[in-house]
Parts: C-alpha cells; structure tokens; sequence
C-alpha cells in the first residue's frame, strides 16, 4: 500500500474498523497467553490467525491498486489453453450445475475454503504444531504475494467474465460467482475505482487460482495427521471440483495455483530450514560462551 498515496485509488478507512479491530483482538489475546506463560498453543493460533487476516487486508487493498494500471487482460489467452487441451468449460458447468445435489454440495465447498483453512490454523495452533502452523502461515503469504504480483501485470477475471461480456444468458442455476458478480468486475476494470468499502471488497483474480492455493495448502498442514488429513484431503477434492463452475474460473487456473502453492511451499521450507540452522548456531555459540565462563571462573578461583 505505499503506491496508495501517488495513485487515484480512494479507500474509506473508517469502514476497516472492524476487521483491524478484531485483529487487534487476537493478536492481544496472543500475547496475554504468551506473556502469561498460560497456553503457547491458543497463543500461536491467536498470532497466525491475526498476521493472515492482516495480511489478507492489506493484500486485496494492493490487488485494487493494481486495477488502477489497466494492464490488457488476459483471460482470451487462458481460454484458448483450456480449448487446447479440450476442456469446454460451459459444458463443465452446466454438467455440474444440473444435478441439484452435486450443485448444492459444490457450492458449499467452495464457500467452506476460507472457513477451512481458518479451522486448521486453530486445529494446528491448539493441539501444538507449531511447525506446521509456521509453514501454513509463512507460505500463505508468500502464496498471496506472488499471486497478487503476477495479476497486477497480466489481469484477468476467469472465464465466466469472459463469457459474460460475449453475451452468455443468465445461467438458469445458482453459482458462488454470479454473472452480475463477474459483470461488475469488468466494470471496475473498465471505469475509475470507486472509493473501496470494506463490505464491497471482492475477489478479483483468475489465474492463479488462489482457492486452489488454499486447498492445497490445507491439505499439506493437516497431511499425515489421523482424521484430520483424510477430511482435509476430501473436502478440498471437492473444492478443486467447484472451483471452475462457482468461482467461474478457467480450469487452467487451477494448474497456475498449483505451481504457486508449490513454489511459495519450498521457499517457505527453505526459509524455515535456514532460520532453525541460524538458532541452532546461536545456541551452540551461547553454550559454548557459558562453558568458557565456568571454566574463567574456576581457573580464577
């Protein structure tokens, strides 16, 4: 948000009351169970749960900012990879959405994404595993970061967008992302930005598909946990599968948040793995300042 001040982009920041407030919440209670030496687990929750939904404002905020650029979209040439490889995505949607239960229960899958993952930085924060947290937290905001930098310089708003604005009907079936959703967006693209209201925030990117980085790493936080991996793992098969009718995405979009969740998942792993060498070389370097001190004082005595 530094370019803020230099762009045309107005934000009403007293509509972001509430959810930096809450912030400020969880982050306090993170800090009374840490400084009290109460419960490190309810702690670390509080802390990665306050440092995503921080990070995930301030993001959208900088996604918005990128439409102020009007960089030429690109959601032609996604489409035209999908045809490629033969996948016809209105007929995807329509084979979904006209079975009334599979319909309803993808819809609810692709609503349940954000609500899982918050339910895993609590699981991973309460029952103490702080490393998985660690690297849930650490590559979610790497995730969102390189998907936000690839979309400010190549737009796009998926394929129902796309559709949209050659003149598709309105669909006879109900989706997450609706045709007067997508319609808006373009919109957006194509005049100013209006002054952004928390409650009128939405999601404006395609590719990658970020609940496809979502699932995936949900899946890894929980995987090879008893219960907890095997429902992850299903629940988000079932995401995968609404992503390209609800969130009115290419189905090339989930390839691209798939290498962006592999990518953001080794440098998370990297970083992780060379800040514990860097702490286990402080406690070898203390230790040994110790061990030189006691023998000091014993020569001296």
């Amino acid at each position: 948000m530094l370019a803020q001040p230099f762009s045309r982009l107005k934000i009403e920041w007293p509509s972001f009351c509430w959810p930096y407030f809450l912030i400020a919440v969880l982050a306090a209670v993170g800090l009374a169970y840490r400084g009290l030496n109460r419960d490190k687990g309810i702690a670390a929750a509080c802390f990665a749960m306050a440092q995503i939904l921080l990070f995930s404002n301030l993001a959208e905020l900088d996604n918005y900012l990128g439409l102020t650029l009007h960089r030429p979209l690109i959601d032609e040439y996604l489409a035209g990879i999908d045809r490629t490889i033969g996948i016809d995505w209105w007929a995807y949607v329509n084979w979904v959405k006209t079975n009334p239960f599979l319909g309803r229960v993808l819809t609810c899958a692709y609503i349940s994404s954000i609500w899982q993952l918050a339910a895993i930085i609590l699981f991973l924060g309460f029952t103490r595993r702080f490393a998985r947290l660690d690297r849930l937290t650490l590559a979610f905001v790497l995730s969102g970061s390189m998907t936000i930098a690839f979309w400010v310089v190549f737009p796009n708003f998926g394929a129902l967008a796309l559709h949209s604005a050659k003149g598709l009907p309105e669909p006879a079936f109900n989706l997450s992302v609706s045709k007067n959703d997508a319609l808006q967006l373009l919109a957006l693209y194509a005049g100013p930005v209006p002054p952004l209201r928390f409650s009128d925030l939405t999601g404006l990117i395609g590719f990658p598909s970020f609940h496809t980085v979502m699932a995936f790493l949900t899946v890894q936080a929980t995987w090879k946990i008893p219960f907890a991996g095997l429902a992850a793992l299903a629940g988000n098969i079932l995401v995968l599968l609404a992503i390209p009718a609800d969130g009115g995405h290419h189905f090339v979009d989930i390839a691209g948040g798939f290498f962006v969740a592999l990518v953001s998942t080794a440098l998370a792993d990297a970083f992780l793995r060379q800040n514990q060498i860097a702490e286990s070389r402080d406690l070898r370097a203390r230790r040994a300042f110790l061990f030189v001190k006691r023998i000091w004082h014993l020569a001296k005595v």
